[in-house]
């Protein structure tokens, strides 16, 4: 029975369930008294429900219901947030790759390491160090060449052209503060693979050019075919 299951629960349990279903109560009252409370709100919810649905929806609610009668509702039932936090109070960079000519990179800063920023009367910004990449995952990576972009501190997220194709790229987000650059995170790595095909379809082999025919490549609006030189 609901009575039951509503006595198991501690006052800290009972005042959470009545806050949660909008009833606010006195945290002075007595457990009898929280209980007494919590079945007559729950008992005019189920009266409303009754008046409100039809004879159809109720028949259905009845055969989908999720609920038994005898089941009161829990704190822990109305503790789950399905909206996802705004950061994850950690230093991070990912990097994610949406075309041959373009990435979009996100970050998250913890609200301790903003907040420092934001006192601090030497703190000169944040930015972005792009870096394209000699190499691949069985060698080691060397720097080829690095841009930099300045981005604001309640930024999150930024997309960034890539110059070159064929390459391999990294984020770095960084710091100006206290007249020194700090490393805040590193970013995975990505490839960006050529734009264009160094032949033209009639040179294609028939498997090649059936996946050609399949792709849409066509259609881009940058030209699909070309010597191979990307950049």
């Amino acid at each position: 029975m609901i009575r039951r299951r509503l006595e198991e629960l501690s006052p800290e349990a009972l005042l959470m369930v009545a806050s949660r279903n909008g009833l606010e109560l006195d945290p002075d009252l007595e457990r009898e008294q929280l209980v007494e409370e919590l079945l007559e709100i729950i008992a005019e919810n189920r009266e409303d429900q009754r008046r409100n649905n039809s004879s159809t929806v109720r028949i259905q609610q009845t055969k989908y219901a999720l609920v038994r009668e005898d089941e009161s509702p829990s704190p822990e039932t109305h503790l789950v947030d399905n909206e996802l936090p705004a950061g994850y109070e950690i230093n991070r960079i990912v990097l994610m790759l949406r075309d041959p000519h373009w990435a979009y990179t996100y970050w998250d800063l913890s609200s301790a390491k903003r907040q420092a920023y934001r006192d601090s009367s030497r703190f000169d910004g944040l930015f972005l160090r792009v870096l394209e990449l000699d190499g691949d995952e069985e060698q080691e990576l060397r720097i080829r060449e690095s841009f930099e972009i300045p981005v604001q501190l309640a930024d999150s997220s930024w997309y960034i052209y890539l110059p070159h194709q064929a390459s391999s790229y990294r984020i770095q987000l960084i710091a100006r503060n206290n007249h020194r650059r700090e490393l805040l995170a590193v970013s995975n790595r990505v490839f960006a693979p050529r734009s264009r095909i160094p032949v033209s379809p009639q040179d294609l082999d028939p498997a090649d050019l059936a996946v050609f025919e399949l792709c849409g490549l066509e259609y881009l609006e940058v030209p699909p075919f070309g010597d191979g030189a990307d950049g």
